[in-house]
């Protein structure tokens, strides 16, 4: 009998991209093998040199059974070759089972079964980050999101990517004032997780409390408005063994497969303490949220800064629509995005240098100013300080992905006022 005596192949995460390994096969020349691979929807690797295809079949998985042709291990002792692993548009992973044949056999040293299956190979899917931005008022047409993508942190390498955003935004009705400039904590994300038990008061129990921390908001159905998690157990209330002094919590183990086998690994689940009473219900899915970029690193493993964060609102710019002689009020063209407010100011070549504020809006018609003008039919006048245009404008770094997509929304409600 003729021995294999090992198989090798870096068996590190790839990319969604198509990507080749090599293997090698090492043995006594003469010993005989084949290989064949499984993804995980059971689907068969068509070896692109097999003898039994009349042309080259295309880099994929099919249903139909199919292995490697037999491969003789020649005088060096190692057979290498390569296998290409194909695009993919979700995460998929990959089983590599060797299968000595003829007078062939695993050496004792190598494998004690009769056939050998590496670990898996996972591929990963990029990452990809979408800004977005919303505001509660119908009135708001927001602009289209912009995406950053990159390899996710699954295959341990960071990313580098920088990118600009500049998004108009426009009211169909109404006026936009500047509430305050926009800080990064105005970015928010959310994820949803699903309750393990029922009860009330603030202790939740979870069954996955992967990327929560304190400080993000929880709501949802029984949950108090407003609340909050100040505090992440791992694990679930062990009330016999808890004292006044001390509160216990256990991990329980569940069962997990892996490479086909199964065993027990400690659970994901554990509990979170809000900061006010509500009532919970087993398997109900709550939304938490988190603000900021500093808990995006618990959330997803990403790494993300701001910079140059800036809120602008367009002045409006229009005309006289009649001659005005040492009169308060200015006949105008349009009297879209302007306000009442004394930070609400018209200027233009003729306006008096005190910049008048506005005083009165009739809707279509004139507006009233808070000092007698003199201004000719059809002379331009720029109102600063209400508008129905903004634009919203930063520089991502984006030093790192994280694991898998998400979005950042910009919560125009903090910085921006409609009225």
């Amino acid at each position: 009998m003729k021995n294999i005596t090992e198989l090798t192949i870096d068996n590190s995460p790839i990319s969604s991209r198509q990507t080749l390994k090599e293997y090698f096969v090492h043995g006594d020349e003469g010993a005989c093998f084949t290989i064949f691979i499984t993804n995980e929807d059971n689907n068969f690797y068509n070896f692109p040199s097999n003898s039994s295809y009349s042309t080259t079949p295309a880099i994929a998985f099919t249903s139909i059974p199919t292995q490697m042709d037999v491969v003789t291990i020649g005088k060096s002792g190692v057979y290498s070759s390569g296998i290409t692993f194909p695009v993919v548009t979700d995460d998929d992973k990959y089983q590599i089972t060797l299968l000595p044949v003829k007078d062939t056999v695993l050496a004792d040293s190598f494998s004690s079964g009769s056939t050998y299956t590496l670990p898996y190979v996972y591929q990963y899917i990029d990452s990809t980050i979408t800004f977005s931005l919303l505001h509660s008022s119908s009135a708001v047409v927001e602009p289209s999101n912009v995406t950053s993508v990159g390899l996710s942190n699954e295959l341990g390498k960071g990313s580098n990517a920088s990118i600009s955003v500049n998004w108009p935004i426009t009211l169909s009705s109404g006026n936009f004032v500047i509430a305050r400039q926009p800080v990064s904590s105005d970015f928010e994300f959310t994820t949803t997780k699903d309750t393990f038990n029922g009860g009330s008061g603030t202790s939740l129990e979870l069954k996955d409390i992967t990327g929560l921390s304190v400080g993000m908001s929880v709501s949802g159905t029984g949950i108090a408005s407003g609340s909050v998690i100040s505090t992440i157990h791992k694990g679930y209330y062990d009330a016999t063994n808890s004292t006044s002094l001390r509160d216990i919590y256990i991990v329980p183990s569940v069962v997990e497969t892996v490479n086909g086998v199964d065993s027990l690994t400690l659970s994901r689940g554990g509990t979170v303490i809000i900061d006010k009473s509500s009532t919970f219900v087993t398997d109900r899915t709550l939304t938490f949220t988190g603000k900021g970029l500093v808990s995006l690193k618990e959330f997803n493993n990403s790494k993300i800064s701001l910079k140059n964060l800036l809120l602008t609102i367009d002045p409006v710019v229009t005309t006289t629509d009649a001659a005005v002689s040492n009169s308060t009020t200015i006949p105008i063209t349009s009297t879209n995005g302007i306000k009442v407010a004394d930070t609400v100011l018209m200027t233009g070549i003729g306006v008096t240098a005190s910049s008048p504020h506005v005083d009165a809006v009739s809707n279509g018609v004139n507006v009233t100013v808070s000092s007698a003008q003199t201004l000719e039919n059809g002379q331009t006048v720029t109102f600063t300080g209400s508008s129905r245009s903004a634009s919203v404008s930063f520089d991502a770094l984006i030093e790192d992905h994280g694991k898998s997509s998400f979005t950042l929304t910009l919560n125009l409600d903090n910085i921006l006022t409609v009225e």
